[in-house]
């Protein structure tokens, strides 16, 4: 019962999207599986339609998506328990850690909210490209450049 009353919500949202969901260059499958990236990602309706809109650029520029919320997914860890350098070297469908993995993993990763699928579906009007969320308090924070990401994920103690 409570697997068709996810489904028939989630079949409602995207019936009520239809002419956006046709106008886009992504699939529904597709769309899913972004928003649940941006669910696992982000808390807030800004921070999800940012972090939508950079998944969007990544895509665009043929980028990894770096993303370790999949990462942790493909390799059967539960967020926050660390990833070891074999984590991130293994090549599979989900992680997009990776340095030769591109695009969307192989599926969503999570059941995303009707905010994160909103949010797949309207991204953002930002051009950042990098994003890192603090997985102790939810924040995320958008750097404008490769070194200030960089300087995020040192100050948040995010090593590899």
């Amino acid at each position: 019962t409570i697997i068709y009353k996810l489904l028939d919500q989630t079949q409602s949202v995207l019936d009520k999207e239809k002419k956006r969901i046709e106008e886009s260059e992504y699939s529904v499958h597709e769309i899913l599986t972004m928003a649940s990236k941006v669910e696992k990602e982000a808390l807030s309706k800004d921070d999800r339609e940012k972090a939508s809109q950079v998944i969007h650029t990544r895509l665009d520029k043929n980028m990894t998506l770096g993303m370790d919320v999949t990462t942790y997914y493909g390799v059967n860890k539960e967020v926050g328990e660390g990833l070891t350098p074999a984590d991130l070297a293994a090549y599979n469908a989900y992680n997009t850690r990776h340095k030769n993995f591109k695009g969307l993993p192989a599926s969503s990763i999570c059941n995303p909210s009707v905010e994160s699928i909103m949010a797949a579906l309207y991204p953002s009007d930002t051009n950042y490209e990098y994003f890192i969320a603090d997985i102790k308090t939810g924040k995320v924070y958008f750097p404008n450049s490769y070194e200030e990401f960089l300087y995020y994920k040192n100050e948040l103690g995010l090593g590899e």
